[in-house]
């Protein structure tokens, strides 16, 4: 199979013109082939008059020759006289001297007088008129005759003189006519004479094939005509024919030397033709080739070596565009190359070169420390202040970073809100003071825009190869140490032994948690909510427990927040808020009038369908929606203020309480809170576990009880550990209470026997108050 693009071009420039003198030659051939028949048919009309002038001519000498016999005076004499004798010799004489074959002397009646061929002929049918030469046949031979009176003075005798067409006379015609000639009896097949060769003759006479075809296989072209159709015969047969007949191949000699002619330049010029194929392709492939070989170095990432193709035509051009091309791509190339290795935002380096680098470093058995600053809750800054913000803000701490780690610290971006820094040989004194001054750095605000905007800073940082020997190892580790370092509200964190081991159980609890909701492994717990005023039992809090065979107890602390980063959260809302109305629809069935609180996630309210879920939820259940509580805490609203506010008011339209759970511990203003759709506000555990021996405590909960009764809201306090607890909250008019001193969160079954115990209890101390 021909591959190379310069074979194909003169294999298509061979084929192209090969094709065309070919179709020229065909043509030519063509033509020149209808030419010669349409040549040799006129070349045989032309000898057939050529023929007849010379017949015309030859009668006019045999009758000029008959004229003078008749009008010798001797031998009109003999003819009056009928001296037969002297007939005879003047007939025989006369004869021989013009060497006529025929001699017949008739009677006026048209008797023969003297003769030297019995004929039928009867001139005097026609007066006293001269007779024109003519062809007849006469005894098996065909005569060209002609007769004249012999007047005396009247007419006395006719003289008829004749001269035999033979193969002689047929031969001699045929060098006057430039055509062979034939008479012949198509009938009989017999042939009077010709001038064709004794084997055509033959095959002629002995065949009997039709005369177009005979005279075809001779490879011979024909032009016949009947004697009784002719002028200069006598004859009324029609089968009688005058044939004149050509060699094809020697009239078309001529012809074919002009197509052998026409070959000959046909092949020259097709020698012409691939030379100039293979020219033009060498001219053409040339380039092309050089710009192959270019573009394969291009392919093979060689940049370095420039294109120059000299040419002032199109393929210069080519060549001037992949030169610009090959200029552009190493650009590029190093441009990707760049930003494949550096942060686009900051300018540092990227994840894959800090892999790279600690890699290397890890290599060469060099000692060092990774620090890992993460900044804390940046997407809530993203989503309060925008994308554009973040962006500076990412900016603004980069160069803080770089201002204050020096040069014996190499800085890198790892993700979008963590930096990492890379030491090599450095004091664990030197590592603290840099811990020191970054802390200091990176608490002072970032001013943007007039703006100054506080961020938190967590880090973990370890030495290595002392806790790992491979990079992703020490990232992990020093991602963990971060983490650890946020919920111990520190700024670092060095890695420890084991802190890999809390790491895999929140690795097995995303892992455990959705088969967990599916298998319905959770368990709801529920803790009393009493009415202040005389300590009866209104209401549950539903609080979600699970228990797993590998993993054991999970508290809600460790599988929330997971749940709530893998988007799992939205299930386990589902599970509890459909559990907690299966067991408020079993009581209400018992004859219990309870309400239930369940608690929802910051990511519950982005949940489009919450409404309608738990509105058909309560419906198919018969439960009233005023006696659902829905708790939400400050944090989940401020992370999206106007959609926490409009899927709130969306619930409260539908018939459902809210609650702010945690009041005090966000970062909800008063300005919010007029904006909230809440029916009632949860003071947190912590300020109440100590109102009673804490005036700040006291002060603090004494003023939100006022302000939201103002408010219209209702009040619930949580954490009440202790009746004097109480009992003060009693005394401020707090509305409803929660806490251990009345019972922990219990099992459904357990939760009965208690509301049980704890009524028949409040019996009796009734009873002894009475």
């Amino acid at each position: 199979m021909v591959r190379t693009f310069r074979t194909r071009l003169i294999i298509s420039f061979t084929a192209l013109a090969a094709l065309v003198l070919v179709v020229s030659f065909g043509a030519v051939w063509l033509a020149t082939s209808q030419q010669s028949e349409r040549t040799l048919e006129r070349e045989l009309e032309v000898s057939e008059r050529v023929f007849n002038e010379l017949m015309d001519v030859r009668a006019q000498q045999l009758q000029q020759t008959a004229e003078v016999l008749t009008t010798d005076f001797g031998f009109r004499e003999a003819i009056a006289s009928k001296d037969q004798n002297t007939i005879i010799s003047a007939l025989v004489n006369h004869g021989e001297r013009i060497g006529t074959d025929l001699m017949v002397l008739q009677s006026p009646v048209g008797e023969e007088i003297a003769g030297t061929h019995a004929m039928s002929w009867q001139p005097q049918s026609l007066g006293s008129q001269r007779v024109s030469a003519q062809l007849m046949l006469v005894e098996e031979s065909i005569f060209q005759v002609v007769s004249v009176p012999v007047m005396a003075p009247d007419l006395i005798a006719w003289a008829t003189l004749g001269f035999e067409v033979d193969d002689e006379f047929a031969t001699l015609m045929r060098q006057l006519t430039h055509a062979d000639i034939t008479f012949i009896n198509d009938s009989s097949r017999v042939i009077y004479a010709t001038s064709l060769p004794a084997q055509a003759r033959q095959k002629i006479a002995s065949e009997a094939t039709e005369l177009p075809t005979l005279f075809a296989s001779l490879n011979l072209a024909t032009h016949s005509s009947a004697l009784a159709d002719l002028p200069i015969a006598a004859s009324e047969d029609s089968s009688m024919l005058l044939v004149f007949s050509a060699d094809r191949q020697e009239a078309a000699s001529e012809f074919r030397t002009l197509q052998q002619q026409y070959l000959i330049i046909a092949l020259a010029i097709l020698v012409v033709a691939v030379l100039l194929a293979v020219f033009t392709a060498r001219m053409i492939s040339s380039p092309v080739a050089q710009l192959t070989r270019s573009a394969k170095r291009l392919g093979q990432g060689d940049y370095s070596s420039p294109i120059t193709l000299t040419r002032n035509d199109e393929f210069g051009a080519l060549g001037h565009a992949f030169e610009q091309m090959r200029q552009g791509i190493s650009a590029r190339e190093q441009q990707i190359v760049y930003q494949l290795e550096h942060d686009i935002l900051t300018g540092l380096p990227n994840r894959n070169s800090l892999q790279q680098e600690l890699a290397s470093r890890l290599k060469k058995q060099q000692r060092g420390h990774v620090v890992l600053v993460n900044i804390a809750r940046f997407r809530e800054v993203n989503d309060r202040f925008g994308q554009l913000v973040g962006d500076e803000l990412l900016h603004a701490v980069a160069e803080r970073l770089r201002d204050n780690c020096g040069s014996h610290w190499w800085l890198s971006r790892l993700a979008g809100d963590e930096f990492v820094l890379l030491s090599h040989k450095q004091s664990e004194t030197s590592l603290k003071n840099l811990l020191t001054q970054l802390q200091a750095a990176l608490s002072q605000p970032f001013w943007l825009a007039e703006t100054s905007y506080l961020l938190e800073f967590h880090a973990g940082y370890l030495a290595f190869p002392n806790v790992g020997d491979d990079a992703d190892s020490l990232l992990r580790r020093a991602q963990i140490c971060a983490r650890f370092a946020k919920q111990q509200k520190q700024f670092a964190v060095v890695y420890q032994q084991g802190m890999d081991e809390q790491h895999l159980r929140r690795i097995q609890i995303v892992q455990a948690l959705p088969s967990a909701v599916r298998e319905n492994r959770l368990q709801l717990h529920f803790q009393p909510k009493l009415r202040c005023t005389d300590g009866a039992v209104i209401g549950v809090e539903a609080l979600l427990r699970w228990r797993d065979d590998a993993l054991g107890v999970v508290r809600p602390d460790e599988f929330i927040p997971l749940a709530e980063q893998t988007g799992e959260i939205n299930r386990l809302t589902r599970w509890v808020c459909m559990a907690a109305f299966d067991q408020l629809q079993l009581w209400h069935e018992q004859g219990r009038q309870l309400s239930v609180a369940i608690n929802l996630s910051a990511v519950d309210l982005q949940w489009d369908e919450l409404v309608a879920f738990l509105t058909e939820g309560a419906q198919q259940r018969g439960i009233p929606c005023h006696l659902v509580t829905l708790e939400v805490t400050e944090s989940a609203v401020m992370l999206d203020p106007e959609q926490a506010i409009m899927r709130l008011q969306e619930l409260r339209d539908s018939g459902f309480k809210i609650a702010l759970d945690d009041y005090g511990t966000g970062y909800a203003s008063l300005g919010q809170l007029k904006r909230l759709p809440v029916d009632e506000l949860k003071l947190d555990r912590a300020f109440i576990q100590d109102i009673v021996h804490s005036d700040v405590d006291m002060a603090i909960v004494r003023s939100t009880l006022a302000l939201a009764h103002q408010l219209g809201l209702a009040t619930v306090a949580e954490g009440i550990e202790e009746q004097a607890a109480w009992h003060l909250l009693r005394d401020l008019q707090c509305d409803t209470m929660q806490g251990f001193f009345f019972s922990r969160p219990l099992a459904a079954p357990q939760f009965e026997q208690w509301v049980v115990d704890y009524q028949a209890n409040e019996q009796i101390v009734q009873k002894e108050n009475q």
